[in-house]
């Protein structure tokens, strides 16, 4: 199980988990380059059972391939790609200090704020340019590369906290030469509520189904309150027909901004308004003072712990004082064998159930590790279910773990569909997680 402050391919010290799916993990990590050089980025890796799995592998290995070949400011860039013994393939992508466009929006409407319609629209236009950088995209061998992403929704677009708006996560986006993976019955790739019709039917989809996708988005970002020039673009782009759509993505990021145009400083002003109504959302700058975990060795000069060289100018740890008198020891010695003698039985009448613990430790050592059980039900039919990387059998099951934080994933290899979570346990305590995986 990965922790923080585990170092992957050597330079990557990973800082916090940033998600949790059935097929992977995403980590917040720092770079460590030669000197002082540092950079945050993300780590998208396999889930430790499907390491081994070799489709699911081929899958990150295709998104990497294609991120890799598309270079716009709006698009989440990608900055390597490890194939690690110990963790499997490992895709590095840019970090965005920011939110997604769901939290932005769910945190404001706690607040009773609803998004100017001015920057839902700022926010469509810009992500239209990526899809169209992404939509003309041409590979190495100059020929296109036939970018479609099939999952443009408020939880891949991406606000930075200077006010910048990125497209993210192409992991099912279908490109040429891109393996595409099949799963039985696993339904049509995407998230019912953006999907286009014919993406929803299981059709072929091209461009123009980002676009319905993407006039979704706009259209829960504006509200429903917004003007007859910004709903026209969104009926417009929310066709059922795919010949009703806009002709590419770069002719509605036009209608966008002619039907709203973006007020003088877009970036500061869509800043602001994340700063107002999100600022919970965002991460706390690291403090520069904070210390880097390293695996490098000691600087020259400076020994280790383990330095014979150390042991031998080593400076006394106590400093030397007189021996006790001999008839002290022996007063101490009496009296604590008789509180050792005296403090289970006020034990006993005190506190019952302490007391035998204590009792138990006095005799064995160390007292028994705490367990709690985290009881796992799933429908529709049995799924399979996973704590901390080990398959723990099939739903519904009850599964005994020590206190503390335990990953639990839950899925259907035959629908295709995962779900994953953290779970706090504490001693003595039972646990339910009931997972859906009917949508």
């Amino acid at each position: 199980m990965l922790q923080p402050g585990d170092r992957i391919g050597g330079r990557y010290v990973l800082e916090q988990r940033l998600g949790l799916g059935g097929m992977g993990e995403v980590w917040l990590a720092e770079l460590e380059g030669a000197g002082a050089f540092r950079r945050r980025v993300v780590l998208k890796m396999l889930a430790p059972e499907r390491r081994g799995d070799a489709p699911i592998a081929a899958m990150l290995a295709d998104e990497a391939r294609v991120v890799g070949a598309l270079h716009h400011p709006g698009i989440v860039a990608a900055l390597d790609y490890l194939e690690t013994e110990e963790h499997g393939p490992v895709f590095v992508l840019e970090f965005v200090d920011g939110a997604s466009l769901r939290t932005v929006l769910k945190l404001g409407r706690r607040q009773n704020a609803v998004m100017p319609e001015v920057l839902a629209a700022h926010i469509g236009a810009q992500v239209a340019h990526a899809l169209h950088a992404a939509h003309t995209a041409l590979g190495r061998d100059g020929r296109p590369l036939d970018v479609v992403h099939r999952d443009v929704t408020p939880d891949n677009v991406l606000l930075s906290r200077a006010g910048a708006v990125y497209l993210g996560d192409f992991g099912v986006a279908r490109a040429a030469g891109s393996a595409e993976i099949e799963l039985r019955d696993a339904g049509p790739k995407g998230k019912r509520g953006y999907m286009a019709p014919e993406q929803a039917r299981g059709g072929k989809v091209g461009p123009h189904a980002d676009i319905f996708s993407l006039g979704s988005v706009i259209a829960e970002a504006a509200d429903v309150d917004c003007g007859p020039a910004l709903r026209a673009v969104i009926e417009r782009a929310t066709a059922e027909d795919p010949r009703d759509r806009f002709a590419d993505a770069s002719e509605m990021a036009a209608a966008l901004l002619h039907a709203c145009p973006p007020p003088n400083d877009p970036d500061r002003a869509l800043a602001e308004w994340v700063q107002t109504y999100a600022a919970s959302a965002l991460l706390p700058a690291r403090s520069s003072a904070a210390p880097v975990p390293r695996s490098d060795p000691p600087p020259a000069g400076r020994p280790s712990a383990g330095d014979p060289r150390r042991l031998e100018r080593a400076e006394p740890l106590f400093a030397a004082v007189p021996p006790p008198r001999r008839r002290v020891l022996k007063a101490v010695a009496a009296t604590a064998a008789l509180l050792f003698l005296l403090l289970p039985v006020a034990l006993l009448f005190a506190a019952p159930r302490r007391a035998q613990r204590f009792l138990h430790t006095a005799i064995t050592g160390a007292l028994e590790p705490a367990h709690g059980r985290i009881r796992i039900t799933a429908s529709p039919g049995e799924a399979e279910v996973y704590v901390d990387g080990a398959f723990r059998g099939m739903t519904p099951v009850l599964v005994e773990v020590p206190s503390g934080n335990h990953s639990v994933r839950v899925g259907s290899v035959p629908l295709g569909r995962w779900r994953g979570m953290d779970v706090r346990v504490k001693d003595g305590i039972e646990y339910r997680v009931e997972v859906d995986l009917s949508r």
